[in-house]
Protein backbone atom coordinates (compact mmCIF):
# COMPACT_ATOMS: atom_id res chain seq x y z
CA UNK A 1 0.00 0.00 0.00
CA UNK A 2 1.40 3.39 -0.98
CA UNK A 3 2.25 5.75 1.95
CA UNK A 4 -0.38 8.31 0.94
CA UNK A 5 -3.15 5.73 0.63
CA UNK A 6 -2.07 4.07 3.86
CA UNK A 7 -2.24 7.41 5.70
CA UNK A 8 -5.77 8.09 4.44
CA UNK A 9 -6.83 4.55 5.38
CA UNK A 10 -5.43 4.87 8.93
CA UNK A 11 -7.04 8.29 9.44
CA UNK A 12 -10.42 6.90 8.34
CA UNK A 13 -10.00 3.91 10.66
CA UNK A 14 -9.12 6.16 13.61
CA UNK A 15 -12.16 8.36 13.04
CA UNK A 16 -14.41 5.30 12.82
CA UNK A 17 -13.06 3.99 16.13
CA UNK A 18 -13.46 7.42 17.73
CA UNK A 19 -17.13 7.53 16.80
CA UNK A 20 -17.57 3.97 18.05
CA UNK A 21 -16.10 4.64 21.48
CA UNK A 22 -17.14 8.32 21.74
CA UNK A 23 -20.60 8.52 20.16
CA UNK A 24 -21.16 12.05 21.44
CA UNK A 25 -18.19 13.47 19.57
CA UNK A 26 -19.39 15.98 17.02
CA UNK A 27 -17.72 17.36 13.93
CA UNK A 28 -16.38 20.37 15.79
CA UNK A 29 -14.49 18.21 18.28
CA UNK A 30 -13.22 15.75 15.69
CA UNK A 31 -11.82 18.69 13.76
CA UNK A 32 -9.49 19.56 16.65
CA UNK A 33 -6.66 17.69 14.91
CA UNK A 34 -6.77 20.32 12.19
CA UNK A 35 -6.29 23.19 14.62
CA UNK A 36 -3.71 21.78 17.03
CA UNK A 37 -1.05 24.53 17.38
CA UNK A 38 1.78 22.33 16.16
CA UNK A 39 -0.18 21.22 13.08
CA UNK A 40 -1.17 24.53 11.53
CA UNK A 41 1.01 27.42 10.38
CA UNK A 42 -1.51 30.12 11.35
CA UNK A 43 -1.58 28.73 14.91
CA UNK A 44 2.19 28.58 15.19
CA UNK A 45 2.29 32.34 14.74
CA UNK A 46 1.18 32.62 18.37
CA UNK A 47 1.78 29.20 19.89
CA UNK A 48 5.51 29.60 20.22
CA UNK A 49 7.69 32.19 21.90
CA UNK A 50 10.88 32.93 23.82
CA UNK A 51 12.05 30.48 26.45
CA UNK A 52 10.09 32.04 29.29
CA UNK A 53 6.93 32.82 27.31
CA UNK A 54 4.11 30.40 26.82
CA UNK A 55 2.90 32.06 23.64
CA UNK A 56 3.89 35.05 21.57
CA UNK A 57 1.72 37.71 23.25
CA UNK A 58 2.63 40.49 20.85
CA UNK A 59 0.12 39.51 18.18
CA UNK A 60 -3.42 40.66 17.54
CA UNK A 61 -6.22 39.52 17.15
CA UNK A 62 -5.89 37.61 20.35
CA UNK A 63 -7.19 34.24 21.56
CA UNK A 64 -10.96 34.55 21.45
CA UNK A 65 -11.45 36.05 17.97
CA UNK A 66 -8.59 34.02 16.53
CA UNK A 67 -9.87 30.72 17.90
CA UNK A 68 -13.36 31.55 16.69
CA UNK A 69 -12.00 32.37 13.25
CA UNK A 70 -10.21 29.02 13.00
CA UNK A 71 -13.08 26.94 14.36
CA UNK A 72 -11.46 25.86 17.62
CA UNK A 73 -14.16 24.31 19.77
CA UNK A 74 -14.44 24.34 23.57
CA UNK A 75 -13.25 20.74 24.08
CA UNK A 76 -9.54 21.30 23.58
CA UNK A 77 -7.36 18.23 23.03
CA UNK A 78 -10.20 15.69 23.07
CA UNK A 79 -9.17 14.07 19.81
CA UNK A 80 -5.59 13.86 21.06
CA UNK A 81 -6.79 12.23 24.28
CA UNK A 82 -9.03 9.79 22.45
CA UNK A 83 -6.18 8.63 20.23
CA UNK A 84 -3.94 8.19 23.27
CA UNK A 85 -6.68 6.39 25.19
CA UNK A 86 -7.15 3.88 22.41
CA UNK A 87 -3.40 3.34 22.20
CA UNK A 88 -2.99 2.68 25.93
CA UNK A 89 -6.23 0.68 26.36
CA UNK A 90 -7.47 2.68 29.32
CA UNK A 91 -11.10 1.84 28.71
CA UNK A 92 -11.51 -1.41 26.86
CA UNK A 93 -14.73 -3.28 27.68
CA UNK A 94 -14.54 -5.52 30.74
CA UNK A 95 -14.97 -5.45 34.51
CA UNK A 96 -13.59 -2.42 36.33
CA UNK A 97 -11.29 -3.16 39.26
CA UNK A 98 -12.02 -1.49 42.57
CA UNK A 99 -9.60 1.35 43.31
CA UNK A 100 -8.89 2.91 46.69
CA UNK A 101 -9.66 6.61 46.39
CA UNK A 102 -7.16 9.07 47.88
CA UNK A 103 -9.10 11.06 50.48
CA UNK A 104 -9.09 14.80 49.96
CA UNK A 105 -7.63 16.92 52.75
CA UNK A 106 -7.73 20.65 53.35
CA UNK A 107 -4.71 22.67 54.42
CA UNK A 108 -4.84 25.95 56.35
CA UNK A 109 -2.94 28.75 54.64
CA UNK A 110 -2.06 31.39 57.25
CA UNK A 111 -2.93 35.01 56.65
CA UNK A 112 -0.35 37.65 55.89
CA UNK A 113 1.74 39.17 53.11
CA UNK A 114 3.30 37.43 50.13
CA UNK A 115 4.94 38.42 46.84
CA UNK A 116 2.70 38.07 43.79
CA UNK A 117 3.70 38.43 40.14
CA UNK A 118 7.10 38.64 38.50
CA UNK A 119 9.05 41.28 36.56
CA UNK A 120 11.55 39.36 34.44
CA UNK A 121 9.10 37.44 32.25
CA UNK A 122 5.93 38.12 30.24
CA UNK A 123 4.45 41.55 30.81
CA UNK A 124 1.07 40.07 31.76
CA UNK A 125 2.72 38.48 34.83
CA UNK A 126 3.99 41.68 36.44
CA UNK A 127 4.74 43.78 38.27
CA UNK A 128 5.91 42.13 41.45
CA UNK A 129 3.74 43.41 44.26
CA UNK A 130 2.86 42.59 47.86
CA UNK A 131 -0.61 41.15 48.56
CA UNK A 132 -2.12 40.68 52.00
CA UNK A 133 -4.59 37.82 52.47
CA UNK A 134 -6.61 36.54 55.42
CA UNK A 135 -6.23 32.85 56.35
CA UNK A 136 -8.07 30.31 54.21
CA UNK A 137 -8.20 26.59 53.46
CA UNK A 138 -7.20 24.88 50.23
CA UNK A 139 -7.38 21.29 49.00
CA UNK A 140 -4.17 19.33 49.38
CA UNK A 141 -4.68 17.59 46.04
CA UNK A 142 -6.28 18.16 42.69
CA UNK A 143 -9.89 17.00 42.55
CA UNK A 144 -9.58 13.47 41.21
CA UNK A 145 -11.71 11.40 38.87
CA UNK A 146 -12.85 9.40 41.88
CA UNK A 147 -13.95 12.54 43.75
CA UNK A 148 -15.71 13.86 40.67
CA UNK A 149 -17.52 10.55 40.12
CA UNK A 150 -19.17 10.92 43.54
CA UNK A 151 -20.30 14.42 42.56
CA UNK A 152 -21.73 13.22 39.23
CA UNK A 153 -23.48 10.29 40.87
CA UNK A 154 -25.06 12.56 43.49
CA UNK A 155 -26.10 15.45 41.25
CA UNK A 156 -26.43 14.05 37.73
CA UNK A 157 -23.99 16.72 36.51
CA UNK A 158 -22.59 16.57 33.00
CA UNK A 159 -19.76 14.05 32.57
CA UNK A 160 -16.27 15.21 31.60
CA UNK A 161 -15.83 15.02 27.86
CA UNK A 162 -13.45 12.05 27.89
CA UNK A 163 -15.35 9.75 30.26
CA UNK A 164 -16.77 6.57 28.78
CA UNK A 165 -20.06 4.82 29.57
CA UNK A 166 -20.72 6.99 32.61
CA UNK A 167 -17.34 6.56 34.27
CA UNK A 168 -13.78 7.79 34.38
CA UNK A 169 -10.89 6.13 32.51
CA UNK A 170 -9.97 2.74 33.90
CA UNK A 171 -7.16 2.82 36.44
CA UNK A 172 -7.36 6.60 36.84
CA UNK A 173 -9.48 7.06 39.95
CA UNK A 174 -6.67 9.00 41.61
CA UNK A 175 -5.64 11.02 38.57
CA UNK A 176 -6.88 14.63 38.40
CA UNK A 177 -10.15 15.09 36.58
CA UNK A 178 -9.71 16.88 33.24
CA UNK A 179 -12.04 18.24 30.54
CA UNK A 180 -14.05 20.24 33.08
CA UNK A 181 -15.11 23.83 32.50
CA UNK A 182 -14.89 26.69 34.98
CA UNK A 183 -18.60 26.21 35.73
CA UNK A 184 -18.15 22.46 36.19
CA UNK A 185 -15.35 23.11 38.66
CA UNK A 186 -17.35 25.75 40.51
CA UNK A 187 -20.37 23.43 40.77
CA UNK A 188 -18.26 20.67 42.28
CA UNK A 189 -16.72 23.02 44.83
CA UNK A 190 -20.14 24.34 45.82
CA UNK A 191 -21.41 20.78 46.22
CA UNK A 192 -18.41 20.11 48.51
CA UNK A 193 -19.13 23.23 50.59
CA UNK A 194 -16.21 25.13 49.10
CA UNK A 195 -15.38 27.34 46.11
CA UNK A 196 -12.61 27.82 43.60
CA UNK A 197 -9.51 29.56 45.00
CA UNK A 198 -8.83 33.14 44.06
CA UNK A 199 -5.82 33.70 41.82
CA UNK A 200 -3.97 35.43 44.65
CA UNK A 201 -4.79 32.65 47.08
CA UNK A 202 -3.58 30.06 44.59
CA UNK A 203 -0.25 31.85 44.09
CA UNK A 204 0.39 32.21 47.80
CA UNK A 205 -0.17 28.53 48.49
CA UNK A 206 2.13 27.64 45.56
CA UNK A 207 5.12 29.91 46.26
CA UNK A 208 4.81 30.76 49.96
CA UNK A 209 6.16 34.00 51.38
CA UNK A 210 9.64 33.65 49.84
CA UNK A 211 8.63 34.38 46.25
CA UNK A 212 9.68 30.94 45.00
CA UNK A 213 9.85 30.26 41.27
CA UNK A 214 8.74 26.65 41.79
CA UNK A 215 6.84 25.20 44.75
CA UNK A 216 9.99 23.40 45.95
CA UNK A 217 12.46 26.27 45.47
CA UNK A 218 14.34 28.48 43.03
CA UNK A 219 15.51 25.91 40.46
CA UNK A 220 13.76 23.36 38.31
CA UNK A 221 14.50 19.83 39.52
CA UNK A 222 13.78 16.59 37.71
CA UNK A 223 11.18 14.20 39.16
CA UNK A 224 9.48 16.98 41.14
CA UNK A 225 6.44 17.54 38.90
CA UNK A 226 4.54 15.98 36.03
CA UNK A 227 5.46 18.54 33.39
CA UNK A 228 6.31 18.18 29.73
CA UNK A 229 10.06 18.00 30.45
CA UNK A 230 9.43 14.68 32.22
CA UNK A 231 7.87 13.25 29.04
CA UNK A 232 5.20 11.34 30.99
CA UNK A 233 2.63 12.46 28.40
CA UNK A 234 -0.32 11.68 30.64
CA UNK A 235 -1.76 12.60 34.00
CA UNK A 236 -0.40 10.88 37.10
CA UNK A 237 -1.89 10.12 40.54
CA UNK A 238 -2.24 13.28 42.57
CA UNK A 239 0.19 12.08 45.26
CA UNK A 240 2.88 10.91 42.83
CA UNK A 241 5.37 13.76 43.40
CA UNK A 242 5.98 14.26 47.13
CA UNK A 243 9.36 15.89 46.38
CA UNK A 244 7.52 18.73 44.63
CA UNK A 245 5.14 19.82 47.38
CA UNK A 246 4.64 23.52 48.06
CA UNK A 247 5.79 25.31 51.26
CA UNK A 248 2.40 24.44 52.76
CA UNK A 249 2.48 20.77 51.78
CA UNK A 250 0.25 20.93 48.69
CA UNK A 251 0.77 18.52 45.80
CA UNK A 252 0.91 19.34 42.08
CA UNK A 253 1.09 23.10 42.35
CA UNK A 254 3.32 22.70 39.32
CA UNK A 255 2.30 20.24 36.67
CA UNK A 256 -0.19 17.44 36.13
CA UNK A 257 -3.02 19.83 35.13
CA UNK A 258 -3.59 23.57 35.05
CA UNK A 259 -6.10 24.65 37.69
CA UNK A 260 -9.08 26.96 37.32
CA UNK A 261 -9.30 29.97 39.65
CA UNK A 262 -12.16 32.33 40.47
CA UNK A 263 -10.75 35.35 38.71
CA UNK A 264 -11.01 36.98 35.33
CA UNK A 265 -7.77 37.63 33.46
CA UNK A 266 -7.17 41.20 34.62
CA UNK A 267 -3.95 43.26 34.90
CA UNK A 268 -2.28 43.44 38.27
CA UNK A 269 -2.18 46.80 40.08
CA UNK A 270 0.48 48.93 38.44
CA UNK A 271 0.38 47.04 35.14
CA UNK A 272 -0.50 49.59 32.46
CA UNK A 273 0.66 47.54 29.45
CA UNK A 274 -2.15 47.12 26.90
CA UNK A 275 -3.03 43.45 26.54
CA UNK A 276 -5.88 42.33 24.26
CA UNK A 277 -6.78 39.41 26.58
CA UNK A 278 -7.35 41.51 29.71
CA UNK A 279 -10.99 41.92 30.67
CA UNK A 280 -14.06 39.96 31.73
CA UNK A 281 -13.90 37.34 28.98
CA UNK A 282 -11.26 34.79 30.05
CA UNK A 283 -10.74 33.05 33.39
CA UNK A 284 -7.28 32.51 34.88
CA UNK A 285 -5.70 29.06 35.24
CA UNK A 286 -2.51 28.31 37.15
CA UNK A 287 0.06 25.59 37.60
CA UNK A 288 1.16 24.14 34.26
CA UNK A 289 0.45 20.64 33.00
CA UNK A 290 1.89 17.49 31.49
CA UNK A 291 0.56 18.44 28.07
CA UNK A 292 0.74 22.10 27.07
CA UNK A 293 4.28 22.86 26.00
CA UNK A 294 4.98 19.34 24.85
CA UNK A 295 3.10 20.35 21.71
CA UNK A 296 3.96 23.93 20.96
CA UNK A 297 7.49 24.20 22.37
CA UNK A 298 6.56 27.33 24.26
CA UNK A 299 9.06 27.28 27.10
CA UNK A 300 8.37 26.99 30.82
CA UNK A 301 4.73 27.40 31.83
CA UNK A 302 4.67 25.81 35.28
CA UNK A 303 6.35 28.46 37.43
CA UNK A 304 4.37 29.57 40.47
CA UNK A 305 3.76 33.04 39.00
CA UNK A 306 2.70 31.94 35.51
CA UNK A 307 -0.90 32.59 34.49
CA UNK A 308 -2.86 31.52 31.44
CA UNK A 309 -6.45 32.23 30.48
CA UNK A 310 -9.29 30.37 28.78
CA UNK A 311 -12.94 30.95 28.03
CA UNK A 312 -14.87 29.68 31.07
CA UNK A 313 -16.83 27.18 28.95
CA UNK A 314 -13.60 25.52 27.76
CA UNK A 315 -13.02 21.88 28.67
CA UNK A 316 -9.38 21.01 28.03
CA UNK A 317 -7.07 18.03 28.22
CA UNK A 318 -4.76 20.14 30.41
CA UNK A 319 -7.30 21.79 32.78
CA UNK A 320 -8.48 20.61 36.19
CA UNK A 321 -8.98 22.26 39.58
CA UNK A 322 -8.90 22.13 43.35
CA UNK A 323 -11.20 23.85 45.85
CA UNK A 324 -10.77 26.34 48.67
CA UNK A 325 -12.82 27.85 51.48
CA UNK A 326 -12.52 30.75 53.86
CA UNK A 327 -11.15 30.12 57.33
CA UNK A 328 -14.12 31.76 59.03
CA UNK A 329 -17.68 32.77 58.28
CA UNK A 330 -19.16 31.70 54.98
CA UNK A 331 -16.95 28.89 53.58
CA UNK A 332 -17.85 29.85 50.00
CA UNK A 333 -17.08 33.56 50.34
CA UNK A 334 -14.35 35.16 48.27
CA UNK A 335 -12.66 36.74 51.28
CA UNK A 336 -9.06 36.16 50.22
CA UNK A 337 -9.43 37.71 46.77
Amino acid sequence: MKPGIRRIFMLSLNLAVLFLFFPNLDAEIISQKRVEPFERESCRLCHKGPSKSQIDNSRDPWCVPCHRQHGVGTDLGLQTYATQRLRTNHQLPGPRQQETIIAQETVLIPGGDFIMGEDFTKKSLGPRHVVTLPPFYIDKYHVTNGHYQDFVNDTGWRLPSHWFQGGYPRGKANHPVAFVSWSDAGAFCKWAGKRLPSEAGWEKEARGTEGRMFPWGKKFLKAHANVYLEEVRDTTPVDAYPEGISPYGLYDMSGNLFQWTLDWFQPYPGNDVPHPNFGDTLKVLRGGSFYDCSNYRCGLSFQTFNRISLLPQTRAISAGFRCAKSAGGNPTSEAEK
